[in-house]
């Protein structure tokens, strides 16, 4: 499990100060760790059990194959997991938790290109020709993203997507199918560690350990990308990136072996990502378009 150092932390509470919403008419994006309220307007529905998450799918039609083959993903937004996925037979507890946080992680990665077109955008002319706003967009920016140089390229190589497969995967390995303590309680699914003064936290039994927790699934997951784009640990990981970005080829399968830093496991760790990886056809997702209606918002009672 990966952490998060506290000079990091420091920064981050005090971007919580700003704000990045800077034109009245065009606001410029949020980065997604940034965004307080991150689903769309819809009727919340409460459950009770996994059971009945999987009969929700059903009544919607929402099924993997569907998706893979139609590229298409509906705005599916779970907040919290439920606590009993091991109850469910194994078919529906594994498609079950992919189905789940699918839509979150599209939705994540979509924001975070969102900002990374703008950046382009600013790269893209004289920096002579930027407002006063985007300029100060921009430095929020760097100091979020730890860009020491201020050089928007250095930025650029640190703005980007985790792929849909890699995100999934070590999902599924940190969080147990979404079984964990901290999982379940603390919508922790990363294994991201932080001090108590940093935020939210769950601790393991003794108090040893302190993790992450947060308010929903959104978060967890912006958070944990966010530690992966910033988090000088994983230079070759975005180094890595560029190239299979250049090469039109980005895809979390090559991808993850760029994290033997992230567990203690080393190239095992990597090993058992790519099993997944390939198993579970968690690759097939990178290309699905997240469809913004209708939308469906499911929270379940603890």
């Amino acid at each position: 499990m990966p952490y998060l150092p506290l000079s990091r932390l420091a920064r981050f509470s005090l971007l919580t100060l700003f704000t990045f919403s800077v034109h009245a008419t065009e606001p410029l994006p949020l980065p997604p760790e940034q965004i307080a309220q991150p689903y769309p307007k819809a009727q919340l529905t409460k459950l009770d059990s996994a059971k009945q998450l999987i009969s929700d799918f059903e009544h919607h039609h929402y099924q993997l194959d569907k998706v893979a083959s139609s590229h298409t993903l509906p705005s599916y937004f779970v907040e919290n997991l439920p606590t009993d996925l091991n109850a469910l037979p194994v078919e529906q507890k594994t498609s079950g938790f992919i189905r789940l946080l699918l839509p979150t992680i599209k939705a994540v990665n979509q924001q975070i290109l969102t900002v990374r077109s703008e950046v382009e955008r600013l790269a893209g002319k004289p920096k002579s020709d930027w407002t006063v706003q985007e300029q100060t967009w921009l430095d929020k920016l760097m100091l979020s993203y730890d860009v020491k140089s201020k050089d928007i390229n250095d930025l650029l190589l640190q703005v980007d997507i985790i792929p849909t497969g890699m995100v999934l995967a070590q999902g599924i390995d940190e969080s147990g199918w979404g079984t964990s303590h901290f999982a379940v309680q603390g919508n922790s699914l990363y294994g991201e560690h932080l001090p108590a003064h940093g935020g939210k936290f769950l601790t393991t039994p003794g108090g040893h350990v302190k993790v992450a927790a947060f308010d929903n699934l959104y978060a967890g997951t912006a958070s944990y990308m966010h530690n992966l784009n910033t988090t000088r640990a994983y230079q070759e990981l975005w180094k890595m990136r560029k190239q299979l970005r250049a090469q039109d080829d980005l895809n979390g399968y090559q991808l993850v072996a760029a994290l033997s830093h992230y567990s203690t496991r080393g190239e095992a760790y990597v090993d058992n990502l790519r099993a997944l990886i390939r198993h579970h056809k968690l690759d097939n997702f990178d290309n699905v378009t997240l469809e913004p209606n209708p939308s469906y918002l499911i929270r379940f009672n603890h």
